[in-house]
């Protein structure tokens, strides 16, 4: 195999991406705190742990990465649901409204396809990230040691990646040039609101409470156009919620199947 691959626990099929500057361990936390019986697997993307990279300057976009998810669906077997953190949140929408991969249900933490249009209308927000993105691949190609920082930072609060510990810090630093690929797939990946509606299987959508107002208006926005969509905000969290609250999110995980195994006691399983 050419990515990470942890397999434990038996039952439903839970695939659990992680974000940028992460890999498949991001989620012990949540998994651990979990109260139903699932078969979890967990996976790091293209780039991070062992996974080998897709993309490069040349090919990156986001149906590389729909293409990742379905490869590591096919090696699972049958059927997931889809669980993403972050840019993994934003991988989970790609991944269906791609139609590749089969898919039973969605639930997304802090999910941010960023460049999704309103239409004629703009974010508030979007000169300035553009901005930061900009500052961030100018301090990477100047050899800047906390350029990672620019982005940990514009997704929670300034002064947060000097907060954390030395071995994570390197590790963004040292997966830098991974996460210019990450931006630019998502730069390509420019679906109308609207487009979600075509996301014909249970979602629900997370985000924490101080999250900034990026994410809050992309979650609002999909969850809003998504049929079988909920929204919830997790109290006293930010971006990194995942780690922060993983009992939090566990809970909502659990709420999720449960809903999905009701709606589908009758009917079965749809793929």
């Amino acid at each position: 195999m050419d990515f990470d691959f942890t397999d434990v626990g038996a039952g439903p099929t839970l695939l659990f991406l992680p974000g940028s500057y992460s890999n498949h361990a991001a989620w012990k936390g949540v998994q651990k705190a979990l109260k139903g019986s699932y078969r979890m697997i967990s996976t790091s993307l293209p780039g991070y742990g062992g996974s080998k990279e897709v993309r490069d300057d040349a090919v990156c976009d986001m149906s590389l990465m729909s293409n990742f998810v379905a490869d590591v669906v096919n090696h699972v077997g049958e059927p997931v649901h889809l669980i993403g953190h972050s840019y993994g949140g934003t991988v989970t929408y790609a991944a269906a409204l791609s139609r590749k991969v089969p898919l039973l249900s969605l639930i997304t933490f802090e999910g941010n396809p960023v460049y999704s249009q309103l239409g004629d209308v703009e974010f508030s927000w979007m000169i300035d990230m553009l901005d930061m993105v900009q500052q961030f691949e100018g301090a990477f190609a100047s050899d800047d040691p906390d350029a990672a920082g620019i982005i940990i930072d514009y997704w929670s609060q300034p002064g947060v990646f000097r907060s954390m510990p030395d071995q994570f810090q390197d590790y963004c630093r040292s997966t830098a040039s991974t996460n210019i690929l990450d931006w630019r797939s998502v730069a390509g990946f420019t679906p109308y609101f609207s487009e979600y509606a075509a996301i014909d299987m249970p979602c629900t959508v997370v985000r924490g409470e101080f999250a900034n107002q990026a994410i809050v208006d992309i979650t609002d926005g999909v969850s809003r156009e998504i049929p079988d969509s909920s929204l919830h905000v997790v109290k006293g969290s930010g971006h990194f919620l995942i780690s922060t609250h993983p009992e939090d999110c566990a809970k909502i995980i659990d709420r999720h199947m449960a809903y999905y195994a009701t709606i589908h006691s009758d009917e079965g399983d749809r793929v």
